[in-house]
């Protein structure tokens, strides 16, 4: 059995000699033996081809005859840290899309000789390929091949599902909360992690339901329970909701931010800062550590002003918002674990402001 399924941190010498044993695991869909280290692109390809599969390990510093591995050679290295940093650089600099799910772990074999252990999970930003070449692969049992046209068009479709199931949930979503909230203007808020629609039931809720944070955005209470379709909670007076899905999908909604068709930049800067930070900790709470999609909407908003616009030094007319939705641009969370949350929340803000005839968002976020 490959080691792929076991923790990459719980990984010994004692497993790499397993590989070798009675019944040894020869190269295959997710495992590769390199003696030596290998060249960037080489790199790059193998590490790729991993991603736009099933995900795999690459070890390098095992000697393998015809695919099955025979010997721990290792690679020699002074400075583990120093070298792992230079191989996250040129994964990060030489791969398109970036793959944010790659782990590096150095496994002593004798002083200053290391088996090198890279792994990559299964990717849903796929099809990756390399800058080098420009060329897609992937993976089977005999190791990694170029995508044809046809494959390629498979794997661009996937992507494609994503969005088409994404704007069909989010319609139904949308048309119920306004059949809930009726003329009230209202914000929602929606997480998606990137597997969502592929894996209906990631969430155990007997599990993990005191460890989900549930607190709606636009309020400080928690009450939650279990409903149908996974962990809801909401304010006292039902104006905020919160919906954990079984897919491991976060909805907001909420009419407090917005009242009397007004509202400010930094209300909803601070707000959504506060709701972004609890809702990334139940996503590592939950173990769901691949990318998200945060998308953000406004409805019944036709005639919303924001407050805090400074006219005095504008060269144009600050109007109302002319339309009954806003839509922002979504925002793509790679890494749950690692977020600047001014960084990530500055497209929105800035779409906001555009509305009202601004190319950015004129307060500081910090």
């Amino acid at each position: 059995m490959s080691l792929f399924y076991k923790p990459i941190h719980q990984i010994n010498l004692k497993d790499f000699e397993s590989l070798m044993g009675e019944s040894p695991i020869k190269e295959g869909q997710q495992i590769d033996y390199k003696r030596d280290m290998i060249r960037p692109e080489q790199l790059c390809e193998a590490i790729i081809s991993f991603a736009n599969t099933q995900g795999g390990d690459l070890l390098i510093g095992i000697d393998e005859k015809a695919g099955v591995p025979v010997s721990l050679i290792g690679v020699e290295c002074l400075d583990t840290d120093k070298e792992k940093l230079r191989l996250l650089e040129i994964f990060r600099n030489r791969i398109e899309p970036r793959i944010t799910n790659i782990d590096i772990e150095f496994i002593e074999i004798e002083e200053s000789k290391y088996i090198i252990l890279i792994r990559t999970q299964r990717s849903w930003l796929r099809p990756h390929r390399g800058s080098h070449n420009s060329k897609f692969y992937a993976r089977q049992s005999n190791g990694k091949y170029e995508l044809n046209v046809q494959q390629l068009r498979h794997m661009f479709l996937g992507s494609t599902e994503f969005n088409t199931k994404y704007a069909d949930f989010h319609a139904e979503r949308a048309a119920y909360h306004i059949e809930k909230y009726g003329y009230k203007p209202f914000i929602l808020l929606h997480f998606i992690p990137v597997s969502a629609f592929e894996n209906l039931n990631v969430v155990d809720l007997t599990e993990i339901f005191n460890q989900v944070r549930s607190t709606p955005i636009g309020t400080s209470n928690d009450n939650k329970r279990i409903n149908f379709t996974g962990v809801y909670s909401e304010s006292e007076d039902k104006s905020c909701k919160f919906q954990l899905f079984r897919n491991g999908i976060i909805e907001h909604a909420t009419i407090r931010i917005i009242e009397e068709k007004k509202t400010s930049g930094k209300r909803l800067y601070d707000t959504l800062r506060k709701t972004f930070a609890y809702s990334l900790q139940n996503y590592r709470s939950l173990e769901i550590m691949e990318p998200v999609y945060a998308l953000l909407s406004f409805y019944g908003v036709e005639g919303l002003t924001a407050m805090d616009i400074d006219t005095y030094f504008t060269e144009h007319d600050v109007v109302p918002y002319e339309s009954d939705k806003m839509i922002f641009p979504e925002v793509l969370i790679e890494d749950v674990e690692h977020v600047n949350l001014p960084e990530l929340l500055r497209p929105i803000m800035d779409a906001f402001w555009n509305a009202y005839g601004f190319s950015r968002y004129s307060h500081e976020l910090n």
